[in-house]
């Protein structure tokens, strides 16, 4: 004998799936996803406003800081560079995160690693004091924006009606210049890629909740 219920049950269970799944992906996609600056702001504080220049020239030719200023920054940037480059492992796993032909390789206490090319400097306000705090920037392969070498990311391009006005995060600004550990690939994929643009509540923050200077 048949039970002619059996089919009746398969399809009202497989339904009842089919909308608990529905229920699911609805909610997934009414939860709104946090902005940039919300980001920034768990893993590197308030936002401060910062200028990003690809080079002294295009500094000078802001208008906004005077040329000694723009000179001072390019060569503080270039020289804390070979210490505050984001290290790799492997060339691909930095260019993977910065674009084909965009890391060298460098040697330090007899370790071999990969760096992205120093591509920019940034110039903000130090927040408690005058003067100007500087550091370099390295262009993301992947969504073209500054990073920091701590990996806090710049937005909010054009800031204040300004083509260089940025905004980033005010530990970015605050934060002691260390040297960089090597990233492995594992360690770059655990966060979601360089700089780590996701909640800082998931992933732990940048460096594995490790605070680095930039």
């Amino acid at each position: 004998m048949t039970d002619s219920t059996a089919p009746r049950r398969r399809l009202r269970s497989a339904a009842a799936g089919l909308s608990a799944a529905s229920a699911l992906a609805m909610l997934s996609a009414c939860d709104p996803q946090p902005s940039d600056e919300q980001v920034s702001r768990e893993r590197y504080g308030a936002p401060t406003e910062v200028a990003a220049f690809n080079n002294v020239d295009e500094c000078k030719a802001s208008g906004a800081f005077a040329q000694v200023t723009c000179e001072e920054a390019a060569r503080n940037a270039a020289a804390e560079d070979g210490k505050t480059a984001p290290r790799f492992a492997d060339r691909d796993v930095c260019e993977d995160q910065f674009g084909s032909g965009n890391c060298l390789v460098r040697n330090e206490g007899g370790q071999s690693f990969f760096v992205p090319l120093l591509t920019g400097f940034m110039i903000g306000r130090m927040l408690n004091g005058p003067g100007y705090h500087y550091s370099g920037l390295y262009r993301s392969g992947r969504d073209q924006r500054y990073y920091t070498p701590g990996g806090a990311w710049l937005y909010g391009g054009g800031f204040g009606g300004r083509g260089y006005g940025y905004q980033v995060g005010s530990r970015a600004i605050t934060a002691p210049v260390t040297t960089q550990r090597i990233q492995t690939r594992s360690s770059v994929v655990s966060r979601g890629g360089f700089g780590g643009r996701v909640s800082a509540r998931s992933s732990g923050g940048w460096g594995g909740g490790r605070s680095f200077g930039g």
